[in-house]
């Protein structure tokens, strides 16, 4: 249910997609922009030729029509070379790259979230009374509380990424076994992939909904938040892997080059499946579209007593 509720509102809130796409660019040019200075420095290095050749290589093949095993091979030497050569590059430039990881991996991710709570209050105005609130007037009204949240939980997310990313590197490094092993290394990284990634989404998915239901502070609403998705943590974690699954395929489907709508639009699924997570969650009546009213059953036929006082 909560899948199918949340691809109803998704197509009920499709606009949300295309102010996504319009903030991811322009974050990207905001990033592009911070790092710049070093393009030169960087494409000096030794390796990083062979590197981005490399790369645009795998990128460009990604793709159904590509043979995924030589896909995920091409990718494990991908990531044997980029580390050869940022190795080099930290040795020769530490202070520079000490930058630019700064900036790809606290500020990137920290400007993306900023959206979070302005989309949730979107979304939260639609489904409790079908209001509809502005983005950018949401942005500038929870500019300073974003600030704070996303300072938190950027680090936080970065630890679960920096797993994940390990998880999948080590993964690769079975390809280098050669045999019978590359003939199910598709299905172990997507496995890897779609299991610590669920997680990770599971865990957070009512931080960011409690806070704006509640109109709380960043660290009740972490503890809201973990309440809610614990109630239904199997059926969250599964629509969880579920989306990640499906975003997994559609991105292969459909290749490189459909990313900057691809990308977007699971990320703004991601939104919606939180917040129908949360009502749900919390027993609370929600609208689907325009016609459709959903009453979730109320949290007292659901939990203990004690749970009683989330009820809003």
């Amino acid at each position: 249910m909560m899948f199918k509720n949340s691809t109803k509102l998704l197509v009920a809130n499709f606009s949300i997609v295309w102010k996504l796409i319009l903030y991811f660019l322009f974050v990207g040019g905001i990033i592009i922009g911070l790092i710049s200075p070093f393009l030169g420095l960087i494409s000096e290095t030794i390796g990083v030729n062979r590197l981005a050749e490399k790369f645009g290589n795998v990128i460009i093949n990604f793709n159904i029509s590509t043979n995924p095993f030589q896909l995920f091979i091409n990718l494990n030497n991908v990531f044997v070379e980029f580390f050869n050569v940022l190795s080099n590059f930290i040795v020769l430039h530490a202070w520079e790259s000490a930058y630019i990881i700064f900036v790809l991996f606290f500020v990137f991710p920290f400007i993306l979230g900023l959206a979070d709570l302005p989309v949730a209050q979107r979304l939260f105005g639609y489904m409790s009374s079908l209001t509809n609130y502005s983005f950018v007037g949401s942005y500038i009204k929870f500019f300073g509380k974003s600030v704070k949240y996303q300072s938190i939980k950027t680090l936080l997310k970065a630890v679960f990424n920096f797993i994940i990313i390990l998880a999948i590197i080590m993964t690769l490094r079975l390809c280098s076994l050669g045999g019978v092993i590359i003939y199910f290394m598709p299905f172990i990284i997507v496995s890897v992939i779609v299991v610590l990634t669920g997680l990770k989404n599971s865990f957070l998915a009512g931080w960011t909904p409690a806070i704006i239901v509640y109109d709380c502070g960043v660290f009740e609403g972490f503890v809201k938040g973990v309440n809610a998705v614990g109630r239904r943590f199997l059926k969250v974690f599964s629509t969880s892997m579920m989306i990640m699954l499906l975003a997994i395929a559609v991105n292969y489907l459909f290749g490189t080059f459909a990313f900057p709508l691809t990308i977007p639009l699971f990320v703004a699924f991601f939104y919606v499946f939180e917040m129908v997570m949360f009502f749900g969650s919390q027993g609370m009546r929600y609208y689907v579209d325009l016609d459709t009213v959903l009453s979730p059953k109320r949290l007292e036929e659901l939990d203990k007593l004690k749970n009683v006082i989330h009820i809003i």
